[in-house]
Formats: C-alpha cells, sequence, structure tokens
C-alpha cells in the first residue's frame, strides 16, 4: 500500500509541478508576491518574526489579508490549469 501511494504521490507531483510551471498565471502570482515580500522587507513592514509576535491581533489582520489575496489568485491559477488538462 505505500508503495502506491508513493508512486501516486510523485506522478501527482510532477503533473502539478508541470501544471504551475506551465501556468502565466502562476509566474504572475510569484512575480508579484516576490516583489511584495521584498518590498515589504524595505520598508519595513515585514519585521523579524520575533518582532511580528509582540503584536498578534496585527499579525492575524495581515496574514488574514495576504491569505485573501492568494486564495484569489490561487483561483485563477487553478481555472488556467483545468482549462489546459481538457
Amino acid at each position: 500500500m505505500s508503495f502506491f501511494s508513493r508512486v501516486f504521490s510523485y506522478v501527482f507531483n510532477e503533473l502539478l509541478v508541470e501544471g504551475l510551471a506551465n501556468s502565466k498565471t502562476f509566474q504572475r502570482f510569484a512575480v508579484r508576491t516576490d516583489a511584495a515580500l521584498k518590498e515589504a522587507k524595505t520598508s519595513g513592514k515585514l519585521k523579524d518574526l520575533s518582532e511580528a509576535t509582540s503584536n498578534p491581533g496585527e499579525a492575524a489582520k495581515r496574514v488574514s489579508e495576504y491569505m485573501r489575496t492568494l486564495m484569489e489568485d490561487g483561483k485563477e491559477v487553478i481555472e488556467e490549469v483545468a482549462k489546459k488538462n481538457k
């Protein structure tokens, strides 16, 4: 049973990686995320993790906003990959 689950996992991961690597939407998402993180780091918005835990309410708000954006972009990626696989 373990062998089959590893094979399935490997095949699924290969298809997922190939689909995302060839997805223009995912590439745009990755570039925008990288730019946003670099900007946040240079502007001081992204602080050290130990400093972020001193205000958990603010950290939770930022995580919530980031996850909302991530989910919206992720839906576009999933739809594009699904269209290519049809």
